[in-house]
């Protein structure tokens, strides 16, 4: 499987050096009963509350909870996961404005998508369907008629697949595995990472779990396909009213009770928020090497924040970015993801 490793890399990196670096973009879930929500970028050397330098979002973009998206290097293009839309909706990387989607997918069994990864490379995206499923698609399917490639079925009481209520879907290239964030069925509903076989159809059981005291409270994952490793992140509690968000690294093989590498935390990463606040997702931007946190406000956008790090940071570390505020999302922010910015975008000039 390493030459799918290799594969994978090498499509996303040949696509870099025609672009200037990346910078995180992030969308999120409206505010009360508002139903549009936009996707918004911001550049590499912002903090605080500074504005964002694009928006895509308004009536033609459809956007309605936009809390997860992928960006795909090969045609320039960002898969977004439209949760209240229930759709995926896909516009060009660089379109800026209230442009209308190139295509959409949304068959009903899609229900409300918690996240996809298209994989040009094999010309399909997998997709966490229904709160409950991982379904992959034809990459380039639209409408409301597709039907799916394969699906990995909820687990039920039963408990075959080990899917309850996924979140947060990773490809591992190297294993051709998928991963998601879930937690069990019974008391007393332990988090853990479930793996299976890209390829796996029907109720099969996982090819691996990591579920131990170290991926309690676990909310999002990434994956660093060069460095082999899993960057899970998860949070502590005293009293269920103050908290603390930590990142813990693992080796991308892990499973069982394997212990991380080594963890991210404490008061100098600036991840500690108030209930009820909540860890959002999790990002890496490859061309800067950065790791990226989001906490959502729920409910109150001032508080929405996304905590930025140097991919190789560890232990008690110093943020190198922190965004802050409603700039970020009139709502509640979802997961964080990096897009190149086109020099052509830029008129030859970098940001």
């Amino acid at each position: 499987m390493r030459a799918m490793t290799l594969l994978f890399l090498c499509i996303l990196t040949c696509c870099l050096p025609k672009l200037a670096r990346a910078e995180l973009m992030i969308g999120g879930y409206p505010p009360g009963a508002s139903s549009e929500h936009p996707i918004r970028q911001f550049s590499a050397t912002a903090q605080g509350t500074a504005p964002a330098i694009r928006q895509i979002g308004g009536p033609t973009t459809t956007l309605n909870g936009p809390a997860n998206a992928s960006y795909e290097p090969v045609e320039n293009l960002i898969y977004v996961s439209d949760y209240w839309g229930q759709a995926i909706k896909v516009f060009p990387a660089f379109a800026s404005g209230d442009p209308a989607p190139l295509r959409v997918l949304n068959p009903p069994l899609l229900g409300q998508p918690r996240a996809s990864v298209p994989m040009a490379a094999l010309d399909e995206l997998i997709v966490i369907a229904s709160n409950c499923c991982i379904y992959t698609f034809p990459l380039h399917a639209s409408g409301t008629s597709v039907n799916r490639i394969r699906s990995i079925n909820w687990g039920g009481g039963s408990s075959s697949t080990q899917l309850n209520n996924p979140s947060s879907l990773i490809w591992l290239p190297g294993t051709d595995e998928v991963a998601v964030v879930d937690y069990d069925f019974n008391a007393p509903y332990a988090a853990k990472v479930v793996f299976h076989a890209r390829t796996s159809d029907g109720s099969p059981a996982p090819t691996r779990v990591l579920k131990s005291i170290h991926t309690e409270n676990a909310a999002a994952i990434a994956h660093d396909p060069g460095q082999h490793k899993l960057y899970l992140l998860t949070y502590t509690t005293p009293d269920n009213f103050v908290f603390e968000a930590q990142v813990r690294v693992f080796a991308d093989t892990a499973s069982g009770t394997d212990a991380p590498l080594y963890i991210i935390a404490g008061p100098a990463t600036q991840l500690g928020y108030d209930n009820p606040q909540y860890p959002t997702g999790i990002g890496i931007d490859q061309p800067l090497q950065r790791l990226m946190v989001a906490i959502g406000a729920n409910g109150d956008p001032d508080n929405n924040r996304v905590v930025s790090f140097a991919l190789g940071a560890s232990g008690d570390a110093t943020p190198v970015q922190v965004l802050s505020g409603a700039s970020l999302s009139p709502g509640t922010i979802g997961a964080p993801f990096a897009v190149p910015v086109d020099i052509l975008f830029k008129n030859g000039f970098e940001n």
